[in-house]
């Protein structure tokens, strides 16, 4: 039947014409290279589909919405990508990252099956994926990542009234929020009991194929909060983005966790040069703000150098001299910006005489003794290279804090290493000691090895760093060695 034949093939070729005007707006295309797009739109047209997709030229960064939307509110939808990732396309960690980025911000409900050249740079897209399964590309291993949705929703926050609270950091800054929080809680009571003021509140203690080497510290300054934050250089085999996306990470929990503005926060990043120096990156604000720690106040400069100018780790040991120092003749050696001065000063010490080669140090040195109304002749400062002044110097001392670098090598004054120098500086240090003196020496050098042989001729050594360590550096209890000498006999 000629007429029912052709009736049936004209309606199947109108139904045909309505799924396809359907289906043109559900499926899209994108590249940079216009030339693959044109390959694409002739390899649609070979397959019987010209028309169907809607092939795009355009860059990833771009996407700001769901394809065939004007808004963020599209319905379900699925995404594969296959990204560069052989030597011949330069696989680029920050291209993933940017892909990961714009399906989170275009199509956060949609599903997404990708394929990356490998676990790394899958991971490097930021997506927290559902499955993950090992492929080859030919000869070329891969990683095929479902992530569904691409970017779940972040489990609801309420405050105390039971209202929803509005998510404001990233499934990462959470994880490093809750371990500050964590954190903060375990050291309350041992801030409130002691006053501590100037504190670490995270050091590294996030798994690091999670987040880097950085430390946080906190300074609380009445009504102010200040937060110190040293990141520690990344090892070569971590994308440079995946750092970035982790530090931010740690900063937008650290300023959401102490509420403060971003003005208040000190950034500094640590690398090591060549023969093993450090090097900052730093402000210069010239601000100094003013802290307490047991009974002194101390000047900080969070912001224009490498360190603050109080190193919190050695706290207990201030906070001992201050104990010890009543009527005592105080030396403090490599004296850095005189904060153990001040506690002996504080502590009752009759003289002080702190030592060290930079003028920079010894003026702030003053600057924190004239914070606590402390000054005159019998507060003395020395410019020198401290183990030659120490060998020359002919007076006696009943308190003697020694805190050396590791190693020095100042145009102005010998080269010094601690390994190699310091049964020489002990011994100077010790024949500067009355008969009923102490001296407490201690160093940061992870690999010291003390040459108890040879100190033992001239001095008792008892080893003291677990009673100098304090419970905010108590995970890495390696941070420094302390030991009490005094003279034999």
């Amino acid at each position: 039947d000629l007429a029912a034949w052709n009736a049936l093939l004209d309606d199947a070729r109108k139904r045909e014409a309505a799924g396809m005007n359907a289906l043109r707006s559900a499926f899209f295309g994108r590249d940079t290279d216009p030339h693959a797009i044109r390959a694409a739109q002739d390899n649609a047209v070979l397959a019987g589909l010209a028309g169907l997709i809607d092939f795009h030229v355009g860059d990833i960064r771009s996407l700001d919405h769901a394809p065939g939307t004007q808004d963020d509110d599209a319905r379900n939808g699925l995404v594969v990508c296959n990204p560069p990732y052989d030597a011949r396309l330069a696989a680029d960690p920050a291209l993933y990252r940017a892909l990961g980025d714009a399906l989170k911000r275009a199509t956060p409900q949609w599903r997404a099956s990708l394929l990356c050249g490998d676990a790394e740079l899958a991971f490097a897209t930021g997506l927290r994926a559902q499955k993950k399964y090992q492929v080859f590309n030919g000869a070329i291993e891969c990683t095929l990542i479902v992530c569904d949705p691409i970017a779940p929703a972040q489990r609801r926050r309420t405050d105390e009234s039971g209202a929803e609270i509005a998510p404001t950091l990233s499934e990462g800054a959470q994880m490093v929020a809750n371990r500050l929080r964590k954190n903060l809680h375990k050291l309350k009571r041992w801030r409130e009991r002691e006053g501590i003021t100037c504190y670490r509140a995270y050091d590294a203690d996030i798994p690091e194929d999670v987040h880097p080497a950085d430390e946080t510290h906190a300074a609380e300054t009445r009504p102010r909060i200040f937060l110190p934050v040293q990141e520690y250089a990344a090892p070569a085999d971590i994308p440079e983005n995946v750092q970035r996306r982790r530090l931010n990470e740690l900063l937008a929990a650290a300023r959401e966790v102490f509420a403060v503005p971003r003005e208040n926060v000190a950034l500094k990043t640590r690398s090591r040069g060549k023969g093993g120096s450090k090097y900052g990156t730093m402000d210069s604000r010239g601000e100094f703000v003013t802290v307490r720690e047991g009974d002194v106040l101390l000047r900080v400069n969070l912001f224009d150098y490498l360190d603050t100018g109080l190193f919190l780790d050695h706290r207990p040991m201030r906070l001992r001299i201050a104990e010890e120092a009543q009527d005592t003749r105080f030396l403090n050696l490599f004296g850095y910006t005189g904060a153990a001065t001040v506690h002996a000063a504080v502590g009752g010490a009759r003289l002080t005489t702190t030592v060290d080669l930079s003028a920079t140090y010894l003026e702030w040195c003053a600057d924190n003794l004239r914070e606590n109304d402390i000054g005159g002749t019998r507060h003395r400062l020395v410019q020198a290279d401290a183990l030659t002044w120490l060998e020359a110097d002919t007076q006696q001392y009943d308190l003697i804090f020694c805190d050396p670098p590791t190693f020095s090598n100042s145009k102005r004054a010998q080269d010094f290493d601690v390994q190699a120098q310091h049964v020489r500086l002990l011994r100077a240090a010790v024949a500067r000691l009355d008969e009923r003196g102490v001296l407490y020496f201690s160093n940061n050098f992870r690999r010291f090895r003390l040459d108890e042989a040879a100190v033992g001729e001239f001095a008792r050594v008892e080893d003291i760093s677990a009673r100098t360590i304090p419970p905010d550096f108590e995970r890495d209890a390696r941070i420094h060695r302390c030991w009490r000498l005094q003279r034999k006999a």
